[in-house]
């Protein structure tokens, strides 16, 4: 086998295209592409070789070598990578939860619920109702007494998962939270 050095790159050129015509590169292994770093420079800029360990071709930029192919490792990432792309988005909703499935195009989905709304039920007339719900935020409060008119009263976030609401007046009725 010859060394890294005695290596014959042949190649015809058309000058009139600036076309690389005929083209025939050496496969070199890891170790002889390594070997060549040391005995070449900027004169060779733009040698390429194949790389026979890892599959691949690298070019000489006149001082190092620069990977311009993807080895097998990539092509098995870029693979998984486009298996596991989202093909679709489902979100489907009940009156206080959601839940958004994710459907990947190797058949798999993720599927997350989440509480969007909580309704608090007041069935005892109060001028102030206290109202604990699992939303883990400061939601908007609409109010209404047992006839459906809306009621307007003082909301006061206590922590993200508790309020209270004053009204000006005792009444029952429902507080929609989302």
């Amino acid at each position: 086998m010859p060394t890294p050095t005695s290596r014959i790159y042949h190649h015809n050129i058309d000058l009139a295209t600036g076309q690389l015509l005929n083209a025939r590169l050496h496969p070199v292994t890891t170790s002889e592409r390594d070997a060549l770093t040391s005995v070449y420079n900027s004169g060779d800029e733009g040698t390429i070789v194949y790389d026979t360990t890892i599959d691949t071709f690298f070019g000489w930029n006149g001082n190092a070598w620069l990977q311009i192919g993807i080895t097998q490792s990539d092509l098995l990432e870029i693979g998984e990578a486009y298996d596991r792309s989202v093909m679709s988005v489902d979100v489907t909703s009940s009156n206080i939860d959601r839940t958004i499935t994710l459907n990947y195009r190797d058949e798999t989905f993720t599927a997350d619920v989440y509480k969007y709304a909580h309704i608090h039920n007041q069935p005892g007339a109060s001028a102030m109702w206290t109202i604990t719900h699992n939303l883990g935020k400061y939601p908007s409060v609409s109010v209404v007494d047992t006839a459906n008119n809306e009621v307007i009263g003082e909301v006061e976030y206590i922590t993200d998962t508790e309020l209270t609401i004053k009204f000006s007046a005792p009444f029952s009725g429902k507080a929609f939270l989302n």
